[in-house]
């Protein structure tokens, strides 16, 4: 096998031994720049890579957390804005044969009659 590779290696050599690289010092400036200018436009020229699939779900995460504190309540402004009176103060009221808080039953039948 090596001999078989040797073999390969020199007709490929032979076949490129014509050609020559000639770009040498443009790739050198390029990579490795001297000037101040020449290093700060290869910084700029710089590639990111920043992975999606991270970058998705912190931002699916941020929204979410966003619209939780934001809209901490689902339910009808009403509802969670509603003050109990003190518990000396709330009054029983029977209705159709039970008994009722006459706040609750109030707020209840306000919410039938919308």
């Amino acid at each position: 096998m090596s001999n078989e590779q040797e073999h390969i290696k020199r007709r490929l050599d032979e076949e490129l031994s014509s050609l020559s690289f000639s770009g040498q010092e443009r790739v050198l400036q390029q990579t490795h720049p001297t000037a101040p200018l020449a290093r700060l436009r290869a910084l700029w020229n710089k590639e990111l890579e920043i992975p999606l699939k991270p970058l998705g779900a912190l931002s699916a995460l941020l929204i979410a957390g966003a619209l939780i504190l934001c809209y901490p309540q689902s339910g009808p402004p009403e509802h969670g804005a509603r003050t109990l009176p003190v518990q000396g103060q709330r009054e029983l009221i029977e209705a159709g044969g039970n008994t009722y808080w006459k706040d609750i039953y109030e707020q209840a039948v306000r919410s039938h009659e919308n």
